[in-house]
This record gives C-alpha cells, sequence and structure tokens, in this order.
C-alpha cells in the first residue's frame, strides 16, 4: 500500500504530462479485459462518512450523471468492511478538512464494497484493498492507487483537476478510442480451436514444484496467501501419478500455514506478509475457512493424521460459533481484524487482541461480524460442510449444508435472471453472476454425490443451462462475468471472460458430464477450455492443471450392490465415501429394481452386499466388507499405470 508517491513518479517531466501517459497505459490495458479480467444501482442516496461526514454515493445512474452534468472526476473508492488499510484511510485521509471539501467540491466521490459488487472490483481494483481511482465522468480510469496519506491524495486530486480541465478533449478522445476497440474485438470474435493434452496437467505441476518454498512451504516467497488449488493439486496428481515428492509438497504447506490459524477462537487469518507466515492480517473470511477446511479434510482422508482431522475441527468450531446464523440457516461474510468502536475509529488492532485469550478478548469487546449473506460464499461452505460430514462422521454438518443450498435455490434462483448475488434491504440484487453460478453448481453436485438425490442434479442442471443462456459466448467459447445490459456503466460495458471462473465452468461442466452423460455439457467444456489455454494472458497454474487433469481423467465408479437398508450395504456405502480418491462417484445399486447396470457396466448379484470398484476401462473383483477397500483401489491404480506395450 502507497503512503506516498514514489520518488520517480513525476521523472524529468511535468507532473501533468506524466499522468497522462498514465492515462494512455491504462486506457490501452482495460482492452485485455474483454478476453480474461483478473480475477445497477441499489440506491440514489448519498452516504456519510459515519467518521469525516464526507457525502458518497452509490455507483450508479445518479452519481454519473452528476458527474457529466457537472462535468467532474469521479473519485472511486473499492473498500470492504474488514479491511484495516480502509478503515486507516478513513480515520486520516478522507477525515481530513482540505481532502474532505475539495473531494465534495471538485469531484464525484463514489463508495463501492466489492463483497457486494464483485463485478466493479474484477474490473476497477488494482492490486489490493483500498484500491482508490480517478475515473473520467463516463467512468474510465485516468489513475489508481492503494493507500493515500492525507498530503498526497490532496497533491493528486489537484493535479488531476488541473489535468482534466487543460487535457479534456484528448482524454475524450483516448476513450472513445478505448471503446472503438472494444467493439472491433467483438465483431472479430473467433471460435476456440486447438488440441487438447494430458500433458498439460505434467506442466502445471513441473511449473509449481519450480516455485515451491522447501523452507515454509507454500508455492510464493511472500506474502504468503492460502493457495487452496496449488494444494488440491499436489494431493490430487500426486495421488493418481504416485508422486511422493508433490504430495509431501501439500502436506507440508499444510503443515507449515498453520501459523495462521487463531489458536484459540480456531479460523484462518487472510494471510500473512513474511514468507515463513508471519505478520499476520487477521480479519477471517468464510471462503478462506471454506477453502482450508476442505483441504484438511483431505489430508486426514488421505493420510489418516489426526492433526489434520484437528484443525479441520478447529475450522468448524470458528465457523459454527462466529459466522454461522442458527436463526436463518445461513453463513456470515467475514469477521474483522480490529475491535472498532461506533464512531469506526480502532480501539484494539488485530495483532494485539489476538494475542489475548478468550476472557480477556471478550472483556474489551468483539471484532466486527459482517453478517450479510453472499451466494456464492454460502455455497463453498456448504461444500465444505458436505465434504467433511463425509469423511468426519458428522451428519449435522451435511443437513446444514443441504438447508443452505434448499435456501438460495428457494430464494435467489430466478429462471430468467439466474442467482442472486446478495441482498439489501430486502431486495435481492446483482443477478447472474458467473463466480455465484459456478460456486453453487459446484456445491449441488457435492450434494448429489453426498445423497443421491436426483433434486439436486436437477437443481444444478437447471443453473448450467440458465448460466449457458446468460453468460455463454456460443461463438467464441466461455462465459462472460455478468449479463450484457444498457444499464451498466462505466467498464461494466467491457465484456469479461474471467480466467478462474472459466476454468471452474469446465470443472463444473465436465462432472456434470460424468453424472448424466450428457455430451452437450462436454462440449461446452471443451470449447472454454479451449479458449482458455488459447489465451496469452497469465493462468492460474494450479487451477488450470487441476481441469486438464480432470478432463482426461475419467472419475472411479465404486458401486454398492446391495439392499439400501442392510446394514453391511449402508457400512460399504459409508467406507465409500469416506475413501480417498478425488472426484470418484459412488452409486447404490438395489438389487431388485430393474437392471444392475452403470453406464455399459451391468453387475452380478449373489444375494449379499458387494463393492466394486471400475474405471471406464476395468472392474475389479467384488469385495464383501469395508475393510481392505483402500488397499483394492491401490491395486486399481497399479494396473491403470502399467505402460501399455
Amino acid at each position: 500500500m502507497a503512503s506516498r508517491f514514489p520518488d520517480n513518479f513525476f521523472p524529468s517531466r511535468p507532473p501533468l504530462l506524466n499522468i497522462v501517459s498514465k492515462v494512455v497505459f491504462i486506457l490501452c490495458l482495460t482492452v485485455s479485459v474483454f478476453i480474461f479480467g483478473e480475477h445497477t444501482a441499489f440506491s440514489h442516496q448519498t452516504k456519510p462518512d459515519h467518521q469525516s461526514g464526507l457525502q458518497w454515493h452509490e455507483w450508479g445512474q445518479e452519481a454519473f450523471d452528476r458527474a457529466q452534468v457537472e462535468d467532474k472526476l469521479i473519485l472511486l473508492d473499492l473498500t470492504a468492511v474488514w479491511c484495516h488499510a480502509c478503515h486507516v484511510m478513513d480515520q486520516t485521509t478522507y477525515a481530513d478538512p482540505k481532502v474532505m471539501a475539495l473531494l465534495q467540491t471538485n469531484f464525484i466521490p463514489v463508495r463501492v464494497d466489492t463483497d457486494q459488487r464483485p463485478d466493479l472490483e474484477a474490473r476497477y481494483r488494482k492490486g489490493g484493498w483500498p484500491t482508490t481511482s480517478l475515473l473520467l465522468p463516463t467512468g474510465e480510469i485516468l489513475f489508481q492507487a492503494n493507500s493515500l496519506e492525507p498530503e498526497v491524495m490532496l497533491e493528486l486530486l489537484q493535479e488531476a483537476r488541473l489535468l482534466y480541465d487543460s487535457e479534456k478533449e484528448d482524454l475524450r478522445q483516448q476513450a472513445a478510442q478505448l471503446w472503438n476497440r472494444v467493439k472491433d474485438r467483438r465483431q472479430t470474435n473467433q471460435s476456440p480451436s486447438g488440441a487438447l493434452h494430458h500433458s498439460m496437467a505434467r506442466h502445471s505441476v513441473e511449473m509449481m514444484k519450480k516455485e515451491f518454498d522447501f523452507v515454509n512451504g507454500g508455492f510464493r516467497d511472500h506474502p504468503k496467501f492460502f493457495e487452496p488449488e496449488a494444494i488440491q493439486v499436489a494431493l490430487t496428481y500426486g495421488f493418481f501419478e504416485n508422486d511422493v515428492e508433490l504430495i509431501n509438497m501439500g502436506l507440508t504447506t499444510l503443515e507449515k500455514q498453520v501459523a495462521l490459524l487463531d489458536p484459540v477462537w480456531g479460523g484462518f487469518y487472510r494471510y500473512a506478509e513474511q514468507a515463513d507466515w508471519s505478520q499476520p492480517h487477521f480479519e477471517k473470511m468464510l471462503t478462506v475457512q471454506a477453502q482450508n477446511l476442505h483441504n484438511y479434510v483431505r489430508a486426514f482422508q488421505f493420510t489418516g493424521n489426526t492433526e489434520f482431522q484437528y484443525i479441520a475441527e478447529r475450522i468448524i468450531d470458528y465457523v459454527e460459533t462466529f459466522l454461522f446464523d442458527h436463526r436463518t440457516g445461513q453463513f456470515f461474510e467475514s469477521q474483522d481484524a480490529d475491535v472498532r468502536g461506533q464512531d469506526g475509529k480502532t480501539l484494539v488492532p488485530g495483532a494485539e487482541y489476538f494475542s489475548w485469550g478468550t476472557i480477556h478478548r471478550m472483556a474489551r469487546g468483539m471484532p466486527l461480524v459482517d453478517r450479510r449473506m453472499y451466494t456464492g460464499s454460502n455455497a463453498d461452505m456448504a461444500w465444505a460442510y458436505l465434504h467433511a460430514a463425509q469423511v468426519l462422521g458428522k451428519t449435522e454438518l451435511e443437513e446444514r449444508a443441504l438447508k443452505v443450498l434448499q435456501r438460495i435455490m428457494e430464494e435467489r434462483f430466478d429462471e430468467e435472471k439466474g442467482l442472486a448475488h446478495g441482498a439489501s434491504n430486502d431486495s435481492l440484487q446483482l443477478y447472474g453472476m458467473l463466480s455465484d453460478h459456478i460456486r453453487l453448481g459446484l456445491a449441488l453436485v457435492e450434494a448429489f454425490r453426498a445423497t443421491e438425490d436426483f433434486t439436486y442434479l436437477q437443481h444444478a442442471e437447471a443453473l448450467a443451462q440458465v448460466n449457458q443462456r446468460l453468460l455463454e459466448d456460443t461463438k467464441g467459447g466461455g462465459f462472460f462475468d455478468l449479463p450484457h445490459s444498457s444499464e451498466n456503466l462505466g467498464l461494466l460495458n467491457i465484456p469479461t471472460k474471467p480466467a478462474r471462473e472459466n476454468i471452474q465452468a469446465v470443472r463444473w461442466y465436465v462432472d456434470l458430464f460424468h453424472l448424466t452423460g450428457k455430451d452437450e455439457y462436454r462440449s461446452t467444456a471443451e470449447r472454454t477450455l479451449q479458449l482458455i489455454m488459447g489465451t496469452p494472458q497469465l493462468l492460474p497454474i494450479a487451477l488450470i492443471g487441476l481441469a486438464v487433469d480432470e478432463w482426461f481423467r475419467p472419475p472411479v465408479h465404486i458401486a454398492v450392490v446391495g439392499m439400501p437398508d442392510d446394514n453391511v450395504t449402508q457400512a460399504l456405502w459409508k467406507a465409500g465415501q469416506r475413501l480417498y480418491c478425488p472426484r470418484k462417484m459412488v452409486k447404490m445399486i438395489h438389487p431388485q429394481q430393474g437392471l444392475l447396470k452403470w453406464g455399459e457396466v451391468t453387475f452380478p448379484y449373489e444375494g449379499r452386499p458387494a463393492v466394486f470398484i471400475c474405471t471406464d476401462q476395468i472392474c475389479l473383483a467384488p469385495m464383501y466388507q469395508a475393510e481392505g477397500m483402500s488397499e483394492r483401489l491401490s491395486e486399481l491404480f497399479t494396473i491403470l499405470r502399467k505402460p501399455v506395450l
């Protein structure tokens, strides 16, 4: 986060001309968002900053109309309720009388909560939080920084205003050129093509190994963020390919990153500044808990090491205590790092607060919990709870997860508009976000796998069809991140296909293909994967490795043939669910209801429950008891790894 301009911010040229060059760079850069991004107004009223009295506008038509009528630049503040640096800036920069007066007089200040508006975050966030942007009255980026001290903000605002007054026509022309390039790109959109190879997954793994921190774990130096997909690749690909080195990288990272686990209340902090996982940023996010719960359950499932189980249970304890609404059955979004007063000022910083025990903490109050409930993060935690329920034997977690998914489908799914991202003042808002569709879709698939209740598969298919109708680029392949709308403002008018979400879409549609056998899902996944692999943009290496491996590697089938109410049948079913084998499909087949078939395989029934472990190529001899199932699975992979002569 910048506290002052770098020494070379205005190198050997007048400040105004330097900012002009910055504009050219930014406007050109935004064109690339058309292919892959980095990662509607809800009110027409202005909102006072309770710490400074500054009147903030909502992102919406009213603010843009005012900016254009009054011919003023927009100051866009991207913030989050859990953001420590944002609170500091509120207490200093935005409380400075000179900054306030200049903003209120000569600019249109707009504040956006990125948890509430991920569509704006995808287009306007640069680096971390807060992101401070100066925009033209029509929403194009003039300048961006992060946290700014009062004197730096004053200098920036004054020079930006002078620049705009003197270079207005040139800036407008550059903005017009941006939209012309966007239009041209739409018209030249090409169908995706190109061969896909399983070796692409191995390439991703080799790149990960080169980045591994052998001292501290993780796949970067610093700062240390959680990398859930990298750990999933390490355990999953390592398991399938018997790559012990890769497996140990994943397990080592899980052991080292425990430094970010709150030793008192449980739950993981957001990230660490140092390579050794020290100097945490103490906010706790629902999605971070869900991602870590998945991986610690996986590690316990894989290794049987109860230390991983303990950490998973500490995550659950934290979520149940602080982020679960026992009244509605849904999950809250986050918990702040610091204890703050009603005026928003920091009373106890997180570094001090989280060094205390429970009694001392509660005596001083508690960091704010953001009690809003968002669709994507609730789906993430529901999926993690379903996984934990199967492995840890906690049936109450499955019950909670299924209620969350049912409630989202009942209250937030619209067949015309897709899923609502959130709600404010009892009004659902921001429909049709790709990220929400995918995250709920993956959770619904997991719900079907866990219960064999076809209702969840039907929900997943209905959502997939709406997702394609609203967001799929049928010519160019892949998915846009939000539906096109004539009401979009600023850079929301740039069609964006975010890499991460498109890769997750591949995984979702591949799962739907394997569960339903419908070729259209496989075709959608293939077009999307071809588009991703053909882009010149940097891709999330671990996630693309997962998607490619899942594309080529058919899931293991575990068929349990027996009467559903038989104790042995139930024991075989539960053992199959607990068995570590990523993306496996466990199915119970009733011996008195039709043919004993799964796909093209017909299973014998000898009057007693049996379990069969198969792929699309081979099926091993039946087993009649749960013990030894893991060894039988290893036998299957030993056969599959033998070279074909």
